[in-house]
């Protein structure tokens, strides 16, 4: 029973240090996104804190960002009704995103794909103030944070931690 109270508390310690620090760090390094890095580290825990699968999240991560641009610039430079316009935008895109992402499993992550689109359509639709570009690279660094510092390392110091 020790060795479980250690593990959460430790857990604990670090979640309370780590998560925060990027909260408060990431706005001085032009991330105005900051809490998307939590979201993607909960794929990556969800996902069992496997650092050989981290490659293949981030990929379906930034891929989904890549995904909300160019879907975001579609549904805003259309001459069609929007709801038309954003119903066969997610068909179409959902669809594709579907199969690339069956036929490639090993390369790339298909929920985090599916998430990181929705991260990115949602800060694309709420922040209409920052250029969509500069967005687009906020989010990328801000998911990445979370796969790689909120997830793998504070994945691989609670390992550590816990020898």
């Amino acid at each position: 029973m020790k060795t479980d109270k250690k593990e959460v508390l430790t857990l604990a310690a670090l979640i309370a240090v780590l998560p925060p620090l990027w909260a408060v760090l990431s706005p001085y390094i032009g991330i105005s996104v900051g809490p998307v890095a939590l979201i993607c580290a909960g794929i990556y825990a969800t996902n069992g804190n496997k650092f050989r699968d981290a490659h293949k999240i981030a990929l379906g991560y930034l891929a989904g960002d890549i995904w909300a641009l160019i879907a975001y610039e579609i549904m805003a430079h259309t001459p069609l009704n929007a709801d038309l316009t954003l119903f066969l935008t997610l068909a179409v895109f959902g669809f594709i995103l579907v199969l690339i992402s069956s036929k490639w499993p090993g390369i790339i992550h298909m929920p985090s794909w599916l998430t990181g689109w929705a991260i990115g359509m949602l800060a694309m639709n709420l922040d209409k103030t920052t250029p969509v570009l500069s967005l687009t690279v906020q989010i990328a660094v801000a998911m990445l944070a979370g796969v790689y510092y909120v997830g793998a390392l504070l994945d691989k110091i609670h390992k550590i931690l816990n020898k």
